[in-house]
């Protein structure tokens, strides 16, 4: 039996942006199920529009918590006889193939989530539920699904998603709401990592560095999934960087290898901090670590990772690094050696095959 899949799609007042995100999916879904979270505009309208007889309109009144609007929105998918839920938010687009059909690939799989990768490969979100649900959604904002077991979600393949990019007061807006709706949540939970990892971005991204570092500090402490802390290391890090503190980088990139190991981009970023501290032999040091497990010429695919990536920090960034020493210590033999190097492994970087999911699943 093939299965029935349907669309769901929280909006408030998006009638500029509904139509094109429902235009991405409508004609491989059964039925189109928008959440009414306060609508005062055309958005309605403009569902019905692309979505036609497909439309299912249902009311979720809004209170500041997207995993409670998205556990609404695949209880209706339940209720309307769904046998698959796909997640579409207003700002995402959809990208299948020439003649995918999702309902045949959802036939033969035995997944009960399906992540799809983001267009260029950075990260991957959870869209795709199968029905009734095992999985719940938790947090108010960077949602995470709970109940998910070992091997029971992999990387719908040839499939990617775009999201439509925001100007500088639409990400001010969100980054001071995100802030202040985590600050209140970790007062709950405050032994839970997630939340303070996501803090931390939020705070890094409103350029309260010092704050940022000490929520992402708390993430690594907790020491709970190794991607999320070792990653989290990994921003604190760039926090110091862009304050300037390089010692105290290689120290935070030095307490993430700690957590993971094969997180090649930590030793490139030690490897850069070295250089601006004209600690040339470490800067060489560290930069070889990340090649061995990188992904140009390393051994960086051989290590399971679903999560966090900076691509240039596994392909060209320490041969970068190590050409910038070179010639600082006036070897330029051996910095022609690495620029070459350099250009080769980010021109693989660039031209690599769109098919891993290489991003943390996150919320809006």
């Amino acid at each position: 039996m093939r299965p029935t899949i349907v669309s769901t799609t929280l909006t408030g007042s998006n009638a500029d942006t509904i139509g094109d995100a429902l235009a991405s999916v409508v004609s491989q879904v059964d039925r189109c199920i928008v959440i009414d979270t306060g609508v005062q505009d055309r958005s309605l309208e403009v569902a019905r529009e692309i979505a036609g007889e497909k439309l299912l309109v249902r009311e979720f009144p809004w209170r500041n918590d997207f995993a409670a609007a998205r556990n609404f929105a695949l209880h209706a998918a339940e209720i309307a006889g769904a046998r698959w839920a796909m997640t579409v938010d207003t700002d995402e687009r959809l990208i299948f193939p020439p003649d995918f059909d999702l309902k045949q690939q959802l036939s033969g799989t035995k997944s009960r989530v399906l992540l799809v990768s983001y267009a260029d490969g950075t990260y991957t979100k959870e869209r795709i539920m199968r029905l009734p649900a095992k999985v719940r959604w938790r947090g108010p904002t960077h949602e995470a699904l709970d109940g998910q077991r070992p091997g029971e979600s992999t990387l719908l393949a040839g499939v990617y998603f775009t999201e439509l990019e925001k100007d500088e007061s639409q990400f001010q807006h969100k980054f001071e709401r995100d802030a202040a709706i985590l600050t209140a949540y970790i007062q709950e939970h405050p032994k839970d990592p997630r939340w303070h990892y996501y803090l931390g971005t939020t705070l890094q991204s409103l350029k309260k560095h010092e704050e940022a570092i000490a929520a992402f500090r708390a993430c690594a402490d907790l020491r709970g999934w190794n991607e999320e802390g070792a990653w989290a290391c990994y921003r604190m890090a760039e926090c110091f960087c862009t304050l300037k503190r390089w010692s105290d980088a290689i120290d935070a990139c030095a307490y993430g290898l700690s957590i993971r190991p094969a997180t090649a981009e930590l030793a490139w970023l030690a490897g850069y901090a070295c250089y601006k501290l004209k600690r040339y032999e470490d800067a060489i040091a560290w930069s070889n670590m990340a090649m061995v497990n990188g992904l140009y010429d390393g051994a960086g695919a051989s290590f399971t990772r679903i999560g966090f990536r900076h691509l240039p920090g596994l392909y060209e960034g320490p041969y970068e690094v190590l050409k910038s020493t070179f010639l600082e210590m006036g070897n330029k033999d051996a910095a022609a050696v690495a620029d070459t190097e350099y250009q080769t492994a980010r021109a693989a970087r660039e031209g690599r095959p769109r098919t891993d999911g290489d991003g943390a699943p996150t919320g809006s």
